[in-house]
């Protein structure tokens, strides 16, 4: 249950970024042969790369405290059921202090 949010709630981010930039994964395709010398997959001019947990990390942060309220982090996860996001902040807040800090986040951020 819980990759399956996390994996919704990533994919949402990246579909996001490449709506904003009017791009699709796909909008370009080249030959397979182009495509087998690279080592990573071409990005289209403009177009978001790979977030590190850092950078989603600050770009949830809206009031540059340095941690994440429930509220922040509720972002990743707009489809979401509330009692889902509730019980995955629960997960993350290793400390319970009720905010989620960079070394909390950085330990629940799905590695790429």
């Amino acid at each position: 249950m819980t990759n399956s949010i996390l994996k919704m709630a990533f994919s949402g981010l990246i579909a996001t970024g490449l709506l904003a930039y009017g791009q699709q994964p796909q909008d370009n395709p080249q030959p397979v042969q182009e495509q087998e010398k690279q080592t990573q997959p071409p990005t289209p001019a403009g177009a978001p790369k790979a977030q590190t947990a850092e950078q989603v990390f600050a770009s949830l942060d809206t009031n540059k405290d340095g941690k994440l309220s429930p509220e922040e982090f509720a972002k990743l996860f707009r489809d979401a059921k509330v009692s889902d996001v509730q019980a995955e902040f629960a997960k993350w807040d290793k400390n319970g202090d009720k905010s989620i800090s960079m070394e909390e986040f950085k330990a629940g951020f799905p590695q790429q």
